[in-house]
Formats: structure tokens, sequence, C-alpha cells
């Protein structure tokens, strides 16, 4: 029961209803009512996510057998190649999917480093399959638990706190940084960069640091320098997102003697993989494991023969005792020195990773990986967590109950958490109250630091986001107007629209959006958008294109038409973190256009070109939502509307 006097406040925002002011909020067993209320929401989202996800990994299920266990390193040989290293493996038994393990060698025969007891035999035939999004949620349902019970280390409840509780936080303490080059020694970081990497320096236990790096403001630059800076400090930096690729821009820039990268390799930037795990355990360990791995080939390469020749001599009849014994021994001999092998190959990779994982002064995963063997018992005195604003707080957390500080790094006015369960009708309202980056940007604003130079894009293109989405607070660097298209000027008549002069346009079609399994399409924008990479494909060359649309049967189309490999082509929600000198927005939509113009989603759709942004749709249909009416008058004042029909810029009036 409250005390006399208490105010109730909002759920989602944290403000008094009465006074509209953010105000302390009754703690009742360690945590506000509405805190209690947004973890029993998100067990059951999570647990709804699950089902679904098991749905899902069923249908891609490979039948193996057991060839060796030790210790906590499992082998599985099966007929297929279907996990590569890093994978998380899924066992199915009697209708239960529970993920067991991470590969750590890949190929027909997988091997496993275990993270729970199995109860399996060495012969034993099993139904595996792939399981890292299941894990995690297995990971997020057992931190909820071990919140409420109570039962969290001391390092992990100061994380959980500062989340869930209201924490006096002291200002911002900046240390003196003498080298303010990036990491690669190329160029000066910005005046707000530096000041980034200052704060995170300065950061003591148990305090938090949150960075908004709206697009193209440099925060992986900010990410590597100050991991690197730490290090040299003596500490030990975990650089974590839930996304690979974010992860993969950060490691990227780090020495490789003292950084290393877990994950799959499929996953993984190939330039990237010199700094996994893997190939530096092979490396290190060197002939000896060449030669492990050579004798294990010859072993099955005869074992193969053996099993084919006893089972041909005994299906054609000439049978003989002395011989069919002679076969079985040898079989039998070979079976037992192959598990020999693979348990000292096993021992030998295990501990050289351990060593490497112990030694590595930076280590980056995602949020996910990050509680999973190799180091899932190993601590940190830094996080470093990217495209925050994407993770959910539970996720996230995953992440931050492994550090003492705690630097979160996002935007957002961008993409928000992503949940597949979620009605529609609720979605934008809510992800914004499970995002991590959101919820602690508003609690703790005076610990809030902004990126402001922009460097990626022209300053047109990114212009209508910092006017309309940013308030300003970001600014192109000077270097921007030089993004231009490679073109000559004018273009040839057939391509006018690829003017390097007009770096964002708006080609107007008089097409309709068609609904199709809860999703839309416009065949006349699915059209143009051919016609439209033909033509830059034919006047173009060594140019990055991407084509990106709000919807799932939209992408689907738009790939059906289109046979180049280098186009990449996705959902907007796919394209977070990336960029390319081209980009190709279809709208697509025309009725209603609601899920379109939400803010973040069109910022994310409008600051990925480089040098041109190309927005595909139906004029008469802007008008409907104020954000895109503002983009249509924005363009116009640029004089980049152009009519696809008639082939012209639609004049000023």
């Amino acid at each position: 029961m409250l005390p006399s006097g208490s105010r109730l406040v909002c759920i989602r925002c944290g403000y008094s209803r009465e006074t509209g002011r953010r105000v302390g909020r009754f703690v009742v067993k360690s945590f506000r009512i509405e805190d209690e209320r947004l973890l029993n929401f998100m067990e059951k989202l999570i647990y709804r996510e699950r089902k679904a996800e098991i749905e899902d990994v069923g249908s891609d299920s490979v039948i193996g057998v057991v060839s060796s266990i030790s210790g906590e390193v499992i082998t599985i040989s099966t007929n297929f190649n279907n996990f590569v290293e890093g994978d998380t493996v899924a066992l199915i038994r009697d209708g239960n999917v529970k993920p067991i393990g991470v590969v750590i060698i890949e190929g027909k025969d997988i091997t496993l480093n275990l993270f729970r007891e199995v109860y399996l035999n060495v012969g034993d035939r099993v139904e595996i399959c792939r399981g890292e999004v299941l894990i995690g949620y297995d990971l997020q349902l057992d931190l909820i638990k071990r919140i409420r019970n109570g039962t969290l280390s001391p390092k992990e409840s100061k994380a959980v706190d500062v989340v869930f509780k209201d924490i006096e936080m002291p200002d911002i303490n900046k240390i003196h940084l003498s080298d303010v080059k990036d990491i690669c020694g190329g160029f000066n970081l910005d005046k707000f960069q530096i000041d980034a990497v200052k704060s995170i320096l300065g950061l003591r236990d148990g305090e938090i640091l949150l960075i908004v790096g709206p697009p193209g403001t440099g925060k992986t630059r900010v990410i590597a320098k100050a991991a690197y800076e730490l290090a040299r400090r003596g500490e030990k930096v975990l650089i974590a997102s839930h996304t690979n690729r974010a992860v993969d821009n950060a490691i990227e820039l780090l020495p490789l003697d003292i950084s290393l990268r877990i994950g799959r390799p499929e996953k993984i930037l190939p330039h990237v993989l010199k700094y996994l795990l893997s190939y530096k355990a092979k490396m290190f360990l060197g002939k000896r494991f060449r030669e492990i791995e050579s004798e294990i080939e010859r072993i099955k390469k005869y074992l193969r023969y053996a099993r084919d020749l006893l089972r041909d001599y005994r299906r054609y009849g000439r049978y003989d005792k002395v011989k069919d014994l002679l076969y079985k021994y040898k079989i039998d001999f070979y079976e037992k020195r192959l598990r020999e092998l693979y348990d000292k190959r096993n021992k030998l990779l295990m501990d050289e990773s351990v060593k490497i994982v112990r030694n590595a002064k930076i280590i980056a995963s995602t949020l996910i990986k990050s509680q999973l063997p190799p180091f899932s018992d190993v601590e940190f005195d830094t996080v470093l967590i990217d495209e925050c604003s994407q993770a959910s707080i539970t996720l996230a957390l995953l992440g931050m109950i492994k550090a003492n500080k705690w630097v979160l790094i996002g935007d957002h006015r961008q993409l928000m958490p992503i949940f597949k369960t979620l009605r529609r009708k609720d979605r934008d309202r809510i992800l914004s109250e499970l995002s991590i980056f959101v919820r602690l940007k508003n609690k703790y604003d005076e610990r809030v630091i902004w990126l402001r130079k922009h460097y990626r894009s022209h300053p047109y293109i990114i212009g209508f986001s910092s006017k309309y989405i940013y308030e300003e607070k970001i600014i192109p660097s000077e270097k921007c107007w030089e993004k231009k298209l490679k073109i000559n000027s004018p273009p040839p008549p057939d391509a006018l629209f690829l003017d390097r002069d007009y770096p964002i346009i708006f080609i107007h079609i008089n097409g309709f959006e068609t609904t199709s399994d809860g999703s839309k399409y416009n065949e006349a924008e699915v059209k143009v958008v051919l016609r439209i990479l033909k033509l830059i494909k034919k006047y173009l060359k060594n140019t990055s294109i991407g084509v990106i649309t709000p919807y799932r049967a939209q992408r689907n189309k738009i790939k059906e038409m289109i046979n180049l490999t280098d186009i990449e082509i996705g959902t907007v929600d796919s394209f977070q973190g990336r960029e390319k000198d081209i980009i190709i927005f279809s709208i697509t939509a025309t009725g209603n256009l609601k899920f379109v113009a939400n803010p973040n989603r069109l910022n994310v759709a409008f600051t990925r070109a480089r040098k041109k942004l190309i927005v595909v749709g139906n004029l008469n249909s802007m008008n409907k939502e104020k954000i895109l009416k503002d983009f249509i008058n924005y363009v116009r004042a640029k004089r980049g509307i152009y009519d696809w029909e008639n082939q012209e810029w639609v004049s000023q009036a």
C-alpha cells in the first residue's frame, strides 16, 4: 500500500499527471510500480516472441549423431553443412526446443561448446536447429526472473538499478585527451567527438553516459577511439550491439593484437574475419591443429570406405565370420581413435580460446553472444553499446550487467526495437517505451552528449532531417558539398533525374497501392524503380545503390523483378546503420500513409544516401501526412520534383 501523499506517475513517460513535470517516484520492493508492470509486460512479450520463433526454426531442423562428448564440448555428425562457427544450436526433443551450445568448429561434423547439460551419449540420434534468437529470449527471461528473485550479483545489480531506480548521478567528468586524432590517424576528431571521448574516459564506476549519434556524425569513430584509449589505461572493454554490422564497424578500426571478435563468420564482414576468435586460435595453434584436423579427415574417409565395403559384403551374401569380425574390429578401432582425436582437438582449441579471451583488451560481440561461451564469465570495466535505440531494455541489460561503467550510443529519432508479435495499432507508441536508449535519455538527461557534425551526405540530403527531425542540432561538414554523382552535366535526356546538381528528388508516378497478406505493394512504382536502376547502371560506374521501402510485399516484388547481386534491396527497418551512394526509396502507400510517415522510419530512409536520394511516390497522396507534406515542400524548394510520365521537372507553381 502506498503511503499517504504519494503520486501515481504515467507508466510511459514518467511525468506527473497533475503537474506535467518529471518527478521522483515511490519505490516498492526496489521497483517503481510502473517498473514492475513493465517487467511483466516484457516477460509476456518475450514469451510470445519465443513461441513465434519456435514455429520458424523447427522447419530448418537437421538430424545428426553424437560422435564425441568431452566435458563441456560435444561433436555431432550430420549430413549437411547447415551450421557455421558462432551459431547457437538448439536441441529439439519431445516437441521442446532448447538452445544447448555454440558452434566452435563447423562442417558436417560440428563441435559445440555447451552452456547447459544435455544428457546425451555417444551414438545418440539428435534433431538440432539454429537457436540464437531463442537463447536471446531465454537469457532475457532468466534475467527478469533473477531481478524479481533478488539473485543478481552486486555487479549486475548496479546495472539493473541504473535502469529501474532513480540513481543520483554527478556532473559528467571529462579527462584530458592528448591525442585527438582518430584511431587510424587519418584526421582529427571534431570538437563534439572529442567531448564525447573525454566524457567516456572520465566515467567512474556506477556511472552511465548516453551519446546521441545522428546519422553520419562519426559515432563509430568515437567508439573505436574511446575503446582504444580505455584499453591503453589498462581497462577491459566490451563493444556490443544487437547487430553484427555495428560491431564490425567499430572493431575493424582497432589494432588486431589487442582486439577480438566473437561471432559467426558468415555474419561478419570479410576483412574482419582476422579478428575472429577461432581464426586467432587456429593461427596460434598452427601445425599441431592442422595435423590433428588432417588425421581426422583421413580416418573419416577410411571409415566411410570400410562401412560401405562391409555393407556391400553383407548385401551380396558373401558372409564369412572371420572377415566380418575383422571389418567390425577395424571400424570399432578407428571410431575410438576418431573420438580421441576429436577430444584432443577440442581441448586444444578450448584452452587456446580461453587464453585469447583472457588476454584480449577489447572484445566485440552482439549483446546475446556476450552472455555465451567462451566469455560468458568474463567481466569488463566498461561496455559501449551501439545502435541502442533498437535495443530493448532487457536485451541491452545483457551487456550492461557485465561491466561497471556503461556507455549507450544511439539515436532516439531512428528505429525502435523490433517485436513481431506486437499489434501494429500500438507498435510505434509501445516500442519507444521499450527502447533502453529512449528510457535512459529521458531519465538521465544531464548525462547526454550530442554528436552534431554530419559527414555522410550532401547538405541537401541531410538538410531535411536536420530541420524537421533534429531541430537544426546537426550541421553538415563543408566537405559534404563535394558529395555528388560523377555524371556529365546535364545528363542524357532519358535520365534527367540523375542530374548531379539535384542531390534530393521526388519522382511522381501515378501509381496506387495494393494490399497483400497484411503488407502493401505498388506495381507502378516497382516498374519505375526497375527502369531507374537500369539507367543508373547504364550511365554510372562504381556507384553503390540501395533500394528501400517500408513494406515487405513491395521489397519482395522488387526483388522478383531485379536480378542484380550488387544492389541491396530491403525494408527501411533492415537498413539502419547502412549507407549507399544512391538510395531509391519507394513510398508504396497511397491510401493510409501513417506507417510510412512515422518520423523515425522516414529519418532512417532519408539519411542512408551519400550523393543522391531518389524518393518514388504518388505526389497526390503526400498531403495526407504533415511530415510528408513538409518533405515535398522541402524538395520543391530545391527544384527537385520530377514527373516520370512526362520526363520533366515540375515547375515551382
